[in-house]
């Protein structure tokens, strides 16, 4: 969603004359009530949302506020100097209270285009398009920090065979399911319908995995640490599990050359963000080798020689096989997705 990078000036109401002179009241209409929807919105944009400030609105301080009572006379006046400032001050109104911006509110945008705000709706309306692409924003980075993955939990619907599964999200939208020892690659998009927060997920390499989870999934609740998504069939509640350095299992690389779909991945490199999905205590206790096709990696045949490996499709899943340093046998093995990106 596009963001507005709005200047927004607050005007100084500056009176002048004799204490005894009357200031007259104010218009209801022009100013903001404390119990209003947009007050709430304003305090909002203010505050922080998840840790993470409005991008798209910004107050230019200091400005000074107007504060009427219940009967729209003027009761005082409020210097702010701050988002803090700010976020206080909002939180110590009572509800019979209001405060007065001046209109009309101008900024130019990126494109060169002029930008006015003329009243109280049109104010709401462009706080609430920031908020909206602030949480958009929010989500995304809490979804795609790289030292995570989101660990599936079925609540309700069919499809509870998907408990203990586990997603991962690049910042490029890409995303890898790791589902009953195989791994599919697609794409992660999240986005406002109204008022809502969608997520959509598109998979590929397996049908019936696919048809499960490519929807408009509606995002229920989300926090810095969990999600909860439906799409009227199913309902799961994503954890994030993270480790250090890293744990991931979908690596990206650049393209060695514009539209060859092809790089080169140095596949020991990745070690210490898979190894930890093993969960295998001690990496002297195995060997590892790196096998092309599932059939290869059981029968550990065909091993991958060059671990500058340069991939055949994109997506690309590769098997990785754990085997014991002493008795030679499998203990564990770990599908992970290699996906070409264009930088």
């Amino acid at each position: 969603m596009k963001n507005f990078w709005l200047l927004l000036i607050l005007a100084i109401i500056c009176f002048s004359g004799c204490e005894t002179e009357s200031l007259g009241k104010a218009d209801p209409s022009k100013v903001i009530q404390v119990d209003s929807e947009l007050y709430n919105l304003i305090e909002k944009a203010a505050g922080n949302d998840f840790k993470n400030e409005i991008t798209c609105i910004d107050f230019n301080y200091a400005f000074t506020l107007v504060i009427y009572n219940e009967e729209m006379d003027i009761i005082g006046y409020q210097v702010i100097k701050s988002d803090l400032e700010f976020s206080e001050f909002l939180t110590t109104l009572e509800e019979s209270q209001s405060i007065s911006l001046s209109y009309p509110i101008t900024s130019v945008l990126e494109s060169g285009e002029s930008y006015v705000i003329n009243n109280n709706e049109e104010l709401k309306e462009a706080i609430d398009r920031c908020i909206e692409a602030d949480t958009v924003t929010t989500c995304n980075n809490i979804l795609t920090e790289t030292t995570c993955i989101w660990h599936i939990t079925h609540l309700e619907g069919p499809n509870s065979h998907y408990d203990g599964a586990y997603f991962q999200v690049c910042a490029t939208g890409n995303v890898g399911l790791n589902y009953k020892d195989n791994a599919y690659g697609g794409t992660w998009v999240t986005y406002f319908i109204e008022d809502e927060l969608h997520l959509n997920i598109f998979l590929i390499g397996h049908q019936t995995v696919s048809d499960h989870w490519n929807f408009d999934w509606k995002v229920v609740r989300f926090d810095e640490t969990q999600m909860e998504i439906t799409n009227g069939i199913d309902r799961f509640l994503l954890t994030k599990e993270c480790a250090e350095p890293c744990k991931q299992f979908l690596f990206e690389e650049c393209e060695i050359r514009p539209d060859s779909q092809t790089a080169v991945f140095d596949l020991e490199s990745y070690f210490d963000c898979f190894f930890p999905l093993t969960q295998i205590e001690d990496p002297s206790t195995v060997k590892i080798h790196y096998f092309e096709t599932y059939e290869n990696m059981m029968t550990s045949t065909n091993p991958i020689q060059n671990l500058l490996y340069i991939n055949s499709i994109n997506p690309q899943v590769i098997y990785i096989r754990f085997d014991d340093v002493n008795t030679g046998e499998m203990v564990a093995f770990l599908p992970i997705i290699l996906k070409v990106i264009n930088c």
